[in-house]
C-alpha cells in the first residue's frame, strides 16, 4: 500500500509514567491517535497532545467482549487512520511481546504493508522484582526464570510440567494474570511434589498509587486469599528463592 504514516505498537510500562522510555514517550508526545489498553492510566493519557484522538481498545477478563472481534476492531483502526496518514500509537501495558498479543498486531501491519514499530516497555513481571526486591535470577541460586500465564484451558493449567521442572530447580516462576486461579494451582503445585512451604509472593498495583505485597507460601494461599482479597491488577511470583531482600 506504501503507507508513509507510522504505527508505533509501544509497551508502556507497568503503569508509573515515569517508567516509559525515552522512545515511547516521544512516541506519545507527537502522536495524532492513541489506540490504549485498559490499564493506562489517566496520568499516562494526559502526556498525549489535547487535539490527539484517545481511543480506549482495551480487553478485560470477563468484561462481556469478545476479544477477538475487540482484536479485529483494532486491526481495523489501524487501515483506518493509516489511510489518512496519522501517526498512531498502539499504547499497551507492559510490553507488547509479553502476554500482550503484540505478534497479532505486528503480523497484522506485515500483511498489509502498514509502516510499523515496536517499542519495548518494562514488563510487570521484570518491574515488580525490582520494585519490591525479589531477585528472579541470582548466582548460585536461580539460574532459569519463567513467565506463566495462570490461566486454564479446557479446565486445566497449560503446560504444567515446565512449571514444575522449573520450580524444581529453585528458580522462580512469573504468574500473569494469577489471582482467580491461584489456590487450584497451588493445590496442583502440592500434589506433584512441590513443597508447601514455597514461598509465594503476591505484588499488587505494580509502580502504580496503592502499590502493595504480600507474602504467604503455596499451602495457606487460599487462607490468605480469603483474609486479605489483595487487589487487582496483581502478579505472582513462586519459587524456593523468591522472597524480599
Amino acid at each position: 500500500m506504501g503507507f508513509s504514516h507510522l504505527i508505533s505498537i509501544v509497551g508502556a510500562g507497568p503503569g508509573d509514567p515515569d517508567l516509559l522510555t525515552v522512545k515511547a514517550l516521544d512516541r506519545l508526545k507527537s502522536a495524532d491517535v492513541v489506540l490504549y489498553d485498559a490499564l493506562v492510566g489517566d496520568e499516562m493519557l494526559r502526556l498525549v497532545k489535547p487535539e490527539a484522538v484517545k481511543k480506549y481498545v482495551g480487553k478485560l477478563n470477563a468484561d462481556g467482549q469478545n476479544p477477538e472481534e475487540r482484536q479485529n476492531q483494532i486491526h481495523r483502526f489501524f487501515l483506518y487512520w493509516a489511510e489518512k496518514n496519522k501517526k498512531v500509537v498502539r499504547l499497551k501495558t507492559g510490553d507488547s511481546m509479553i502476554f500482550g498479543r503484540g505478534a497479532e498486531e505486528i503480523r497484522f501491519c506485515k500483511e498489509n504493508g502498514l509502516n510499523y514499530e515496536v517499542i519495548p516497555g518494562v514488563t510487570a513481571g521484570i518491574a515488580a522484582s525490582s520494585l519490591f526486591s525479589v531477585p528472579l535470577t541470582e548466582r548460585g541460586k536461580s539460574h532459569m526464570l519463567l513467565f506463566y500465564t495462570c490461566r486454564k484451558e479446557n479446565d486445566c493449567f497449560p503446560q504444567l510440567n515446565p512449571l514444575l521442572s522449573v520450580l524444581k530447580t529453585g528458580s522462580p516462576v512469573v504468574l500473569y494474570m494469577g489471582l482467580s486461579h491461584l489456590s487450584e494451582l497451588a493445590e496442583k503445585l502440592i500434589e506433584n511434589g512441590i513443597s508447601g512451604e514455597m514461598p509465594v509472593q503476591i505484588l499488587c498495583k505494580i509502580s502504580q498509587p496503592g502499590q502493595s505485597g504480600y507474602t504467604t507460601s503455596i499451602a495457606r494461599v487460599l487462607e490468605f486469599l480469603e483474609e486479605n482479597k489483595p487487589c487487582t491488577p496483581s502478579l505472582v511470583i513462586i519459587g524456593e528463592n523468591a522472597e524480599r531482600i
